[in-house]
């Protein structure tokens, strides 16, 4: 495995019954992760409580929140796994920015 830093972006949908507060746990708690894997957070953009086109496990609104980051990809994979198990999140895509 290549250990080059590479360039992604990310959009959370995070649960609508968040808070602030809760919001600025989970936009931490995201960074930690990234950080954590010896990454960097480049920007943090929170897009705000939106209506979605189609229910997603039964809500109709979310807190869109979008990443900026640099990360290994052996370490993204562990990203996404912690995103999937936890239950603030509703959905979140990752995507690498520097493919040629």
């Amino acid at each position: 495995m290549s250990d080059v830093m590479r360039d992604y972006e990310m959009v959370v949908i995070a649960s609508a019954q968040l808070d602030d507060e809760g919001l600025a746990t989970l936009t931490n708690r995201i960074s930690g992760w990234i950080t954590g894997a010896n990454g960097t957070v480049s920007e943090t953009n929170v897009w705000g409580r939106r209506s979605m086109l189609f229910p997603i496990k039964k809500q109709t609104e979310g807190i869109y929140l979008q990443v900026n980051f640099q990360l290994t990809p052996s370490a993204s994979r562990e990203l996404e796994r912690n995103l999937r198990l936890d239950e603030k999140v509703i959905r979140h895509l990752v995507i690498r920015l520097d493919e040629e």
